[in-house]
């Protein structure tokens, strides 16, 4: 096809319409100014965004359409203000010529994540022109947008480090991936997976790369120098590497699973991804409970460009290439679409457009170094109150029916806990989460072992999860709790960290292995042996009872000291609520003042989130569906701003303003709204668990942001934050109940009524109780029944309470036992 412009200055190949057919073309480039530099260009890399925009994929390219942003040439001129360049120089230009130059992230060198960005090509520079990139002779750009190359470092080979290079390095450096002997997974052998290889190779990583496609294996290993190959699709090979990598590079085209990649970082390890998928769904289990980071990247800032080229230079790390020219690169874009190309095509630019070489097809060239909900129950026992007074000792019968549940049991009077055990609690029987009196046994106190009085448990939303049953690994009777204080009555004749009358708290778990990576580094919330406060199963057998109780016996590694002074019923929820809250602001370093974070929900958790930042010296903006939250997130927590989450304008005011953002909602909520707000590496902090996590790939890599997960903290991070809130005085809002108040108070915490944590008064609830539930007695299960049916077995539905004992059955429901109900004298 002829030019378009006879006259034109600059020689290229473009394209006219949405088919994305290439071929030559004329125009020119604009004069040479004091700022810029002009240069020959020798080569150009191809990439995938070459096919994206001239088939105009985004709907938004601008015909004729240049293409082409790996450029490497030769400096033919320079302006007069020009410093760092002179005339010979080897030289490259990326993906963008032009920023503001005087924004955040322009003066941080991060020039690719202005707003004001232009690309190298289809873009609208700042004098009106469309940008048209390196198909082409020449290019003129101003000094800051190129690169030097070494000499000695060939210019075929810089070309696709301007893009493909940059893309992976710049995640790689930003996540602390040049750590040797570290392991990292890369997903895609493409160009730029195996760039990542040699990256990876380069730092002392043990790289394993994962493919579809077993003929990539002798490529990996041998020519790349991989350790290891594995099939993705292979289920037995990927369990083998659960829990095993440090760090994942996703260079996947085209959609795939980000779960099974997910469950092979160790704790705290990063996927970072630098593809464009349609989106990623990710069940929020595989980032909360490895504490495990899924982030975003996208090519680089000029800083790191330059630094990327120079390492490259000095290990003499080259990219493998499969040389063209030009008259080939319909066919080529082609071959990309096909995923046929080891590992990048790059046009040899020069060789195209001197007039002795026609531009007729002349075929690839290889480069020098180119290698070829239950419907019945089963019968079981299961406790529930009754008074002590059953007349002459006989078996009683009533029916009483629980509430929200429809759940309808007969209530004999048979002892089931033994008078000698040693701990009074209450537990759950079955799927329904009522709680009543119980009776077990506490271990004695061994050689390690602190034994405390439990003067409060605060109550967390983990006990209704595994009262009910939701996660369908309930060991019942269960006793739930796990935000215990007290007051320490014996210790083990090796205890040294601990002396009776301490103030102390136990968390959310009561033992690890104490042997693995994990706990010897203080994360033994991370261990896989680690044994949960209560329905875990410890070491001995036996399952494990909370702290819904009148003590427990710990060892002294999972007891934490509560300053004298600083009060327990405040103490309890900083045992999981304060420690799932502070550990990932401390591992994402919040604790900067004049950042600023958002914290989305204002419950349990959140409202410690704004407790924390305000101590932090942060810029605290609250998040909520309710209106009704805006003064006491302002007036009561001290939060600087607050915002309803469905005011579209004034989520579009916050956009890339955040540094942070605290995720306690519960419940499903969309995730894309949020990380918009994020500056430009803003990390977002999942601590809920909704079903599903569905986020648009953009949201993470435009803004090279991260979402995280979190879920407690280990030994040293709980001590640490309790002596936080010690100092700085931070108390957590709470409402004191009784327990005989539990099961009120589990529906309340379910239907999101409560300001801002219950804490049971255990010491004054087993006071008052005195020794009126040592007779407790079976509940037999008689199925789920509707409510319309309550009357046929004798009670109204106004007696669906759950009840300590017969007298209260009486009082709380002000009801005489109907006709068929024989109750016992009291």
């Amino acid at each position: 096809m002829a030019s378009d412009s006879k006259s034109g200055n600059c020689n290229a190949w473009a394209a006219r319409d949405p088919s994305g057919l290439l071929s030559p073309y004329k125009f020119n480039r604009r004069s040479v100014q004091s700022g810029d530099v002009s240069l020959k260009i020798t080569h150009c890399g191809v990439c995938y965004a070459d096919v994206i925009w001239t088939r105009n994929m985004h709907n938004d390219s601008k015909y004729p359409l240049v293409p082409g942003h790996e450029i490497a040439g030769v400096v033919t001129e320079v302006g007069s203000d020009v410093k760092a360049f002179k005339v010979g120089d080897h030289v490259g230009v990326g993906t963008y010529v032009n920023s503001c130059r005087e924004c955040e992230n322009c003066n941080s060198f991060l020039e690719n994540h202005c707003s004001k960005n232009v690309y190298t090509f289809n873009a609208i520079d700042t004098d009106g022109t469309v940008t048209k990139g390196g198909y082409s002779t020449h290019i003129v750009v101003h000094e800051r947008y190129c690169f030097k190359i070494p000499d000695g470092y060939p210019l075929e080979k810089a070309a696709p480090l301007l893009c493909a290079g940059i893309t992976v390095y710049t995640p790689m450096m930003r996540y602390n991936m040049n750590q040797p002997g570290k392991s990292l997974g890369v997903i895609g052998l493409g160009g730029l997976g195996h760039m990542a290889v040699k990256f990876g190779k380069s730092f002392g990583l043990k790289v394993t790369v994962f493919s579809t496609s077993e003929s990539k294996r002798d490529e990996a290993i041998n020519l790349l120098g991989a350790d290891n190959f594995v099939i993705s699709s292979n289920i037995q090979q990927m369990e083998s590497l659960k829990n095993s990598l440090h760090f994942i590079v996703d260079t996947a085209a085209g959609d795939h699973p980000f779960d099974p990649y997910l469950s092979l970082l160790k704790v705290g390890g990063v996927m970072a991804v630098v593809c464009f998928p349609s989106e990623i769904k990710v069940h929020p289990a595989n980032l909360n409970l490895g504490a495990r980071t899924l982030a975003g990247s996208v090519t680089g800032g000029t800083k790191d460009i330059q630094e990327m080229i120079n390492f490259c230079a000095a290990k003499r790390i080259f990219p493998e290439i499969e040389i063209i020219k030009l008259d080939y690169i319909n066919e080529a874009l082609k071959r990309i679409i096909n995923r046929d190309v080891k590992y990048r095509f790059v046009i040899d630019i020069e060789n195209s457009f001197k007039p002795s070489r026609s531009l007729h097809h002349c075929g690839p060239q290889l480069g020098p170094n180119q290698s070829s909900w239950l419907r019945h129950v089963p019968s079981y026992s299961s406790c529930g109150p009754l008074a002590s007074t059953l007349s002459g000792g006989k078996a009683a019968r009533a029916v009483v029916v629980f509430p929200f549940s429809n759940r309808v049991c007969a209530i004999t009077g048979m002892a089931v806990e033994r008078d000698s055990a040693n701990c009074r609690a209450w537990a759950a029987r079955d799927p329904s989460g009522i709680l009543s009196p119980y009776k077990f046994n506490r271990r004695t106190v061994g050689n390690d072992d602190v034994s405390l009085r439990i003067t409060h448990c605060g109550v967390c939303y983990a006990d209704v999860a595994w009262t009910r049953n939701m996660l369908h690994n309930s060991l019942y009777p269960l006793v739930p709790g796990h935000e215990i204080a007290g007051v320490v009555t014996e210790v083990g004749s090796d205890v040294k960290g601990f002396k009776m009358g301490d103030h102390v708290g136990v968390g959310t778990y009561v033992n690890s292995c104490r042997d693995c990576e994990n706990c010897n580094t203080f994360l033994e919330n991370h261990c896989s042996k680690n044994v949960f406060t209560f329905n875990g199963v410890d070491t001995d057998g036996t399952v494990t009872k909370g702290g819904y109780s009148s003590h427990i016996v710990v060892h002294e590694r999972y007891c934490f000291r509560i300053p004298h002074g600083y009060p327990l019923e405040k103490a309890a929820p900083l045992l999981c609520a304060g420690t799932t809250v502070y550990t990932p602001m401390m591992r994402h370093n919040m604790n900067q003042p004049g950042k600023s974070l958002g914290i989305i929900g204002l419950g349990g958790l959140g409202h410690i989130a704004v407790k924390f930042g305000k101590a932090f010296g942060l810029k605290v903006t609250v998040f909520s569906t309710s209106e009704s939250k805006r003064e006491e997130a302002i007036n009561l927590l001290g939060a600087d701003n607050f915002v309803i989450s469905s005011n579209t304008q004034q989520m579009e005011s916050l956009k890339s303003s955040l540094h942070f953002i605290i995720d306690a909602t519960s419940g499903e909520h969309p995730f894309d709204p949020y990380l918009s707000l994020l500056k430009v590496g803003g990390a977002m902090i999942l601590l809920s668990f909704p079903r599903e996590i569905k986020v648009h790939p953009a949201n993470l890599n435009l803004g090279a942001r991260s979402l995280s997960g979190s879920v407690t903290g280990g030994t040293k991070d709980t001590q640490e934050m309790i002596n936080f809130c010690a100092a700085n005085k931070i108390y957590p809002e709470i409402e004191m109940i009784k327990i005989d108040y539990i099961n009120e108070a589990l529906q309340r915490l379910i239907n999101k009524d409560v300001r801002y944590r219950f804490v049971v008064d255990i010491e004054k609830s087993f006071k008052q109780e005195g020794g009126a539930h040592q007779n407790c007695v079976l509940v037999e299960p008689l199925g789920f029944y509707p409510f319309q049916r309550v009357g046929q077995v004798g009670l109204p539905v106004e007696a669906c309470f759950v009840l300590q004992d017969l007298k209260s059955l009486l009082r709380r429901t002000r009801l005489l036992p109907p006709a068929p109900v024989q109750y016992p004298d009291t």
